[in-house]
This record gives structure tokens, C-alpha cells and sequence, in this order.
């Protein structure tokens, strides 16, 4: 990954005056994983996707993405990475609830139709900000649900666990970069794909309430990779006895 790709996406992350952008957030992370992104141009997209919507409204925008662009849930290969980065998404018109649901935020945003994203463990609804209690899968076309239907899709995606109604609150907007990270960190570890994970897990640590144990597989990673000072930067920081026995590892390797 570039520096001044991580330098970019660490300094708009960690931005107080304005609310996170998570178009731009979750481009840049699509540049970290292929520097040929165009980070104005992908955006461009989104804007044109948003001048197809014929009127500001909830239903329009849910005919235009999902009837007449044709977007849905990728059913055959639901962990691909590419159901995660924004740009693949645009380009198959396939993506996972979290992807298939930014993507509804940002159109709707441009066209006029105020959308938040609702991060209810196992499965990621939307609904409009006029109307609380209307909720879309948009996995689905963007169906309609209520309170009951949103509870019976948990029942089955989050099988043994509790309800609770806070599973339907809005969600952050870091909190979504923050799941978007965690869908392709698992993409990476299952297609083995060490480069893609290290880079990702890099883009975590600028984001809040990263876990111990990102922190620990990312400087493992660094030093599998020869980046040894790295590696031990990150270990030597969570102040964990046998991480610090590690990093010394690593250092003892640069001489």
C-alpha cells in the first residue's frame, strides 16, 4: 500500500469537522488493494447512478437500483472480496448487504433521499431517515420490512442470539468502514491472500476499537513479510508481554 494512500485514508477517517465521506473512505480503500482506482472517477459514477433517480423518493430510488440497474445480492459467491470494494460492486452490480447498502446511502444522498444503514448483526438492512420504521433488504431488491420482518431475517442470519430493538439503530458511518474491513479481512484469510490481509488490517489500526487481535495478526504479518520494524511497532504497542518477546524477534532480524 502506498503511503500517501494510508496517509490519506488516516487523515480523513480521523477528520472531527464534518462527517465521515464513506463513499471516499471505502474508495481509498479500494485503492489501497489496486492503485489503478480512481478514487474522482468511481465517485463520478455514483453521481451518474443518482441522475437516474426520476424523483426524489424512496420508491424511485429502489426502481432504479434494483429494477432498472439491476443491483442484488451475490448468492453463489457471497465471501468474494469483490462484493466488498465499492468499485467491483458498481462494475458486477452484485454485492453483500453492507456493499449493496452503501451503495443505496450514496445514490440516495445525491438524488435527495436521505438513507442510513442499520447494522443488525448477521445481516445489514437500510432504511429511509423520514421514515424510522420502514426498513429495505436491499440483499433482496431492497423488499420492505417492519420491526417483525427485520427480527425474523436475525432469527435465521444470527441464529441463537438474543434480540435486541438497538440491533435497529442507525449505524456510524466509521462503523461502517469499520465492518467493510472485517468483511474483506475475511475474504483475505479464507483465499489466503496475506498481501491483500496485511493491507487491510494497515487501514484498521487508523480506525477506532481496533482489537488486540488484529493488532497482533497484523504485525505477524509485517514481519512474515520482512518488514520486520514494522511488525514490531505494532506488537510492541499493545503491551502484551509475549507480543513484546516477538517484537524483539523482529528487531533482532534488522541487525
Amino acid at each position: 500500500m502506498a503511503d500517501d494512500t494510508a496517509a490519506r485514508f488516516a487523515a480523513l477517517v480521523s477528520r472531527q469537522d464534518r462527517p465521515l465521506p464513506v463513499d471516499e473512505a471505502l474508495l481509498l480503500v479500494a485503492v489501497a488493494l489496486d492503485p489503478t482506482v480512481d478514487v474522482a472517477a468511481e465517485q463520478a459514477r455514483l453521481d451518474d447512478l443518482a441522475a437516474g433517480v426520476e424523483e426524489p423518493t424512496v420508491d424511485a430510488l429502489c426502481h432504479h437500483l434494483f429494477t432498472t440497474m439491476g443491483f442484488t445480492g451475490d448468492r453463489d459467491d457471497y465471501y468474494d472480496a469483490r462484493n466488498s470494494l465499492l468499485p467491483a460492486v458498481l462494475d458486477r452490480r452484485l454485492g453483500i448487504p453492507l456493499s449493496l447498502a452503501v451503495v443505496t446511502m450514496e445514490v440516495g444522498r445525491r438524488s435527495g433521499v436521505a438513507i442510513e444503514g442499520i447494522g443488525m448483526p448477521g445481516h445489514y438492512l437500510v432504511r429511509p431517515v423520514a421514515e424510522p420504521a420502514r426498513f429495505l433488504d436491499v440483499f433482496d431488491a431492497g423488499r420492505e420490512l417492519d420491526v417483525a420482518g427485520c427480527r425474523a431475517i436475525f432469527q435465521v442470519a444470527a441464529a441463537g442470539m438474543p434480540w435486541d430493538d438497538r440491533y435497529l439503530r442507525a449505524d456510524a458511518p466509521w462503523s461502517i468502514v469499520v465492518r467493510t474491513l472485517a468483511n474483506l479481512a475475511g475474504a483475505h484469510r479464507r483465499s489466503g491472500d496475506r498481501a491483500g490481509l496485511c493491507t487491510v488490517l494497515e487501514l484498521r489500526m487508523a480506525l477506532p476499537a481496533a482489537t488486540e487481535q488484529e493488532r497482533r495478526e497484523l504485525g505477524m504479518l509485517l514481519g512474515a513479510a520482512g518488514r520486520f520494524d514494522e511488525g514490531a511497532a505494532v506488537l510492541e504497542a499493545s503491551g502484551v508481554e509475549a507480543d513484546q518477546e516477538v517484537a524483539a524477534r523482529l528487531r533482532a532480524r534488522l541487525n
